[in-house]
């Protein structure tokens, strides 16, 4: 029998977006449902299910919201409804705390703060990486963007290829002196 405990889920919030991690490597066979008032997850790895609902503080769209895989978490960017309202005060509908939600820090910033600092803890959230709710998939302009990105096993492949079109752009050797010659 698999053991069932809740992740380690984190947030943190900008005045139109929530941003939520779970906190567990490699989660295979994940089920998301999202509503405009509730999120419910599960996913299993490594022998344990891993499971949590949170009905949240105020509405979210569900057609502007999106989620993916990264194998090291799972990552998800909330559209709220109402973009001109002040933060959430909680994530939460419920005032008690779930023991596994906690403050992602490394993206928190005040209210009053983002203007200035919009893009804290953000620069790794590319939007156009994530999948939306209402397709269960990838969208292909998501795939056409994992094709482009290198994969980490090439990455020497690239360095090569970098060198031999510096190579090709710096003069042979016997050019150089020409060069200098004629200056």
């Amino acid at each position: 029998m698999q053991k069932t405990i809740a992740p380690i889920v984190k947030w943190a919030q900008r005045k139109d977006n929530v941003f939520l991690t779970v906190e567990v490597r490699d989660l295979k066979d994940e089920k998301v449902e999202l509503t405009t008032s509730s999120l419910k997850f599960s996913a299993n790895a490594e022998g344990v299910n891993y499971v949590f609902e949170i009905n949240f503080f105020a509405e979210v769209v569900v057609e502007e919201s999106k989620w993916t895989n990264y194998g090291l978490n799972v990552r998800f960017i909330l559209s709220k409804k109402d973009k001109t309202a002040s933060y959430w005060t909680r994530l939460i509908k419920e005032t008690h705390k779930l023991q596994y939600l906690q403050v992602d820090w490394t993206k928190y910033i005040d209210e009053d703060d983002e203007a200035e600092e919009g893009g804290k803890g953000l620069d790794d959230w590319d939007q156009n990486k994530f999948q939306n709710f209402d397709q269960g998939g990838a969208d292909e302009d998501d795939e056409e963007a994992e094709e482009e990105q290198p994969k980490e096993g090439n990455v020497d492949d690239l360095e090569k290829e970098e060198e031999v079109q510096k190579n090709d752009q710096a003069p042979q050797e016997g050019e150089q002196e020409k060069q200098a010659e004629s200056n």
